[in-house]
């Protein structure tokens, strides 16, 4: 596969409006506190362009915005696609090096590193191995992207947490069944100080990695990941052909995130504010 040729800086419209977006759900004093050490885990199960994998401005823009508002370190971690996918290679095609560099973060690539036995107590995962530096850093920011999955149905900021995962218990998810039940469950030992998700291009048919890219042409910003995807959800069903056509409460995956406490339990519990222009 040819490398992907890496943007530059990340220009100050998209910072702004990022900025915007946090502050409008509390502000990232609510994210970051001085002196934290916050992991930024974004999604490059591949190297490839949004939304296969988040946009490297968005990620450098995150990364300033956190160190200034007091994030001693910035940990960008990942884990891409179990082997044989290279997480660095990928990384590195997407340009998530030079973007670190440029913003002062580490690079920590999880597969490289040491995996930290956790419980679950699910009804399909008793226990699974999580990246150490996810469990010894202050906060966790998560930097998603909006798609539709062949499996899952679809895959926002519940689904996200599965590259947090030791790939060999990833391998379990295809396994046994309740496919999307189990995604859930890997969520549990993961929980986001904030939550950001980059749907201005999204899957509305296919994905992870190959589908239909449309624009949606939204961002979303918040700390409830089940509120998250469910308007993630109905972002993508709002466009013609897309393959979410149904109440996003019926999906087994939020279904079951929301018996696991991952989240909002209905509408009732989820308020909705819309920056008109972000």
């Amino acid at each position: 596969m040819l490398p992907v040729r890496p943007p530059g800086p990340p220009p100050q419209a998209l910072v702004e409006t990022l900025y915007r977006l946090v502050e409008a759900i509390g502000g990232f004093a609510r994210a970051v506190r001085p002196g934290d050490t916050v992991v930024l885990k974004p999604n490059y199960n591949s190297g490839d362009p949004p939304p296969n994998s988040t946009d490297v401005q968005v990620l450098e823009a995150l990364i300033g915005l956190l160190r200034d508002h007091g994030a001693r370190r910035v940990i960008v971690g990942e884990s891409s696609r179990h082997p044989p996918t290279s997480t660095r290679y990928e990384m590195r095609r997407a340009g998530v090096f030079a973007a670190c560099r440029r913003a002062g973060a580490e690079v920590a690539i999880f597969p490289e590193g040491e995996w930290v036995p956790v419980r679950l107590d699910g009804d399909y995962f008793r226990w699974a191995e999580i990246a150490r530096p996810l469990l010894e850093c202050d906060r966790i920011v998560y930097a998603c992207c909006l798609k539709t999955h062949w499996l899952a149905k679809f895959s926002i900021s519940i689904k996200h947490s599965v590259g947090c995962v030791r790939p060999r218990h990833r391998a379990q998810l295809h396994f046994g069944g309740h496919f999307e039940e189990r995604v859930a469950e890997l969520a549990l030992p993961i929980t986001p100080a904030l939550v950001i998700v980059d749907g201005r291009l999204c899957y509305t048919r296919g994905g992870p990695c190959y589908g239909a890219v449309r624009r949606a042409n939204v961002l979303l910003a918040g700390s409830d990941r089940v509120a998250i995807d469910v308007q993630g959800i109905r972002e993508v069903a709002r466009i013609p052909g897309s393959a979410l056509r149904r109440d996003p409460w019926t999906y087994r995956q939020l279904r079951h995130a929301v018996k696991l406490g991952l989240g909002a339990r209905s509408d009732d519990e989820i308020a909705l504010i819309d920056l008109y222009g972000c």
